[in-house]
């Protein structure tokens, strides 16, 4: 079996991994179609990280065997062996959660194994330390070793020089020192305490009902919510549920932004929330006023720009974060995703194509043609039919893939 993926860019470079006669093989690239470097056969890897860094995997052809992961850097230097069980997501503060033989550690964006392999579990680094688990036991490690003993049931992130750690049952909040700040009395807290510095309140939890206290440990508002969730991603806002509605909480202004009205909130994304009643979904802005009027449906904030994918009567428009309308909705097919001033668009039977702002189609319809969606580099990724850019030119790979 003969096989293509044709991996997005990211940071000047994409990857094409091949599966041809058994064997596959990742080819990098640059943006004019030259080979950069190739993997080691029978080695595995989607794309170059943001932190310019690859995670490969070997064994990828072997069915039934282990796969273990290397570190390479973009420039195809291997920086580990293919010791590690997993390397884990972008790099914090310069270090990868990894696993290697069943414990976890921390390598740096390096190679360098910082912290040793002999933890049960472990966290990401933030302001210079790490949680992580030995045996049953939760503490704090820094580069240099351990900062915070190993004699909590359960520990957050380190944000503001706060730690949120469970000990006896209850949780609490301490320092880099391990000095009580909040005694050990809440049912539950985030992992996360004020994580930006003008937050000055954020939720608990005592029995069964969630509350709202301040930075030192004070109640802001009862214990009568039953339900809190995250609405982002920096531990500004929450949303809480009392009964059947959820409203919306700010924990730098102190205060809830909205009514207990919706009948869910989803994540903040530049200034805005998707709120839901019923079936109908719309965007509000951070005091609760609503950015389009109720007969738009608004379906998708696209990431990292400030346009929105709206559908009035039937048909697909974009307006921006601020409610004004850029394409009118006049088009049968969604707008899937944005990137680069061009649009990849799916019809009902999920086939996809390219436009730009102007209505002009980049890459035609074909059936079963799908596209990686965000594009970088002025490159379009298809998923199994090869690189465009973006005037729609196949680019000619200046090497022959063997």
């Amino acid at each position: 079996m003969n096989e293509t993926d044709y991996n997005p860019f990211n940071n000047g470079k994409g990857i094409i991994q091949t599966y041809i006669d058994g064997v596959t093989q990742c080819y990098c690239i640059n943006p004019q179609g030259e080979l950069l470097f190739k993997l080691p056969p029978h080695c595995r890897a989607s794309q170059v990280e943001d932190d310019n860094v690859i995670f490969v995997s070997n064994n990828s052809d072997n069915f039934g065997e282990k796969n273990y992961y290397a570190l390479f850097d973009s420039n195809g230097k291997q920086l580990t062996m293919f010791f590690y069980d997993a390397i884990y997501g972008g790099s914090e503060e310069g270090f990868f959660e990894t696993k290697k033989d069943g414990k976890y550690g921390q390598l740096s964006n390096l190679g360098e194994e910082t912290v040793p392999f002999i933890y049960d579990e472990s966290m990401y680094f933030t302001e210079g330390t790490a949680g992580m688990k030995l045996g049953e036991k939760w503490g704090m490690v820094s580069c240099n070793g351990a900062i915070i003993p190993f004699e909590y049931e359960d520990i957050g992130f380190c944000k503001n020089n706060r730690i949120t750690a469970k000990k006896d049952g209850k949780w609490g909040v301490i320092d880099q020192f391990e000095n009580d700040v909040i005694d050990f009395k809440f049912d539950e807290l985030p992992y996360t305490f004020m994580a930006e510095r003008n937050c000055g309140s954020t939720y608990a939890k005592l029995g069964d009902k969630y509350g709202i206290i301040d930075i030192y440990g004070h109640t802001l508002f009862d214990f009568v919510y039953d339900e809190v969730d995250d609405a982002d991603d920096d531990g500004r806002w929450y949303k809480f549920r009392k009964h059947d509605k959820w409203a919306l909480y700010s924990c730098e202004k102190n205060r809830f932004v909205s009514p207990f009205m919706y009948d869910d909130i989803d994540f903040y994304e530049r200034g805005l929330f998707e709120v839901k009643t019923g079936e109908k979904s719309f965007y509000v802005d951070t005091e609760n006023r609503p950015i389009t009027d109720e007969t738009c449906n608004c379906y998708k904030l696209f990431f990292r720009s400030n346009l929105i994918a709206f559908e009035k009567n039937g048909k697909s428009g974009i307006m921006n974060t601020g409610g004004k309308i850029l394409i009118e909705p006049k088009y049968e097919d969604s707008f899937r995703d944005y990137s680069e001033g061009l649009f990849v668009m799916r019809d009902k039977n999920r086939n996809e194509y390219v436009m730009d702002f102007d209505g002009n189609i980049i890459l035609p319809k074909k059936k079963y043609q799908k596209f990686w969606g965000r594009f970088s580099d002025g490159i379009i990724a298809t998923m199994h039919d090869g690189y465009y850019t973006s005037k729609g030119e196949k680019l000619k790979l200046k090497f022959e893939i063997e």
